[in-house]
């Protein structure tokens, strides 16, 4: 089966690809697919939707797009749908944990983050689209920590650890984190389709 995974966010190619073994996940590159698909949704559901529909028109193979987050309690749970562009753009990661940690001064530093996928196929000449959730709690550290993983890795602490993220190995992060919550049920799903 040929899966077309809407990003061109390698990191995130190779977390998917490494937690769904057995399945051709090809990115929008390889599918020549240069399109800027436009986030206009309110929500993490609608913007998957927007990205895999777009990407689903052109191509016709079964697709899958995600929209990820970090929500923060100390700020009404910003960044929210905005979390890659919230120090502006273009995106720079660095940037966004300034900001996220000098906004957070003298707040509640719990988060979590969350994941919704959504997945576009046809069946018996209908347009199927599924959603799966995953979230991970913790906390936003004061600074930050670790060489490994992307974004903002270097200052989210999963609940019950005192690491962050990118002081993991990478495997450590995906047993637990809220994309691979939601691609395990993802995986699941597909496993089950005769495609």
């Amino acid at each position: 089966m040929k899966l077309v995974f809407a990003t061109t966010n390698a990191h995130k190619l190779q977390e998917v690809r490494a937690m769904l073994p057995g399945i051709d996940i090809v990115d929008l590159t390889s599918i020549g697919f240069t399109e800027e698909v436009e986030e206009t949704g309110t929500s993490f559901e609608e913007n998957a939707y927007i990205k895999a529909k777009a990407v689903f028109d052109f191509c016709g193979l079964p697709t899958m797009a995600e929209d990820s987050g970090l929500c923060c309690e100390g700020i009404g749970g910003d960044p929210g749908i905005y979390t890659a562009r919230y120090g502006g753009l273009p995106v720079d990661h660095n940037r966004n944990m300034d900001k996220l940690l000098l906004a957070l001064e003298g707040k509640s530093r719990k988060a979590y983050f969350r994941t919704v996928a959504c997945f576009i196929m046809k069946e018996g000449g209908e347009e199927i689209s599924t959603f799966f959730d995953g979230e991970i709690h913790g906390e936003i550290s004061v600074d930050k920590r670790g060489n490994g993983g992307f974004g903002y890795d270097p200052i989210f602490i999963p609940e019950h650890y005192t690491t962050t993220f990118a002081e993991m190995l990478d495997e450590e992060k995906a047993s637990m984190s809220h994309r691979g919550r939601a691609m395990l049920l993802f995986g699941d799903y597909i496993k089950n389709l005769k495609m």
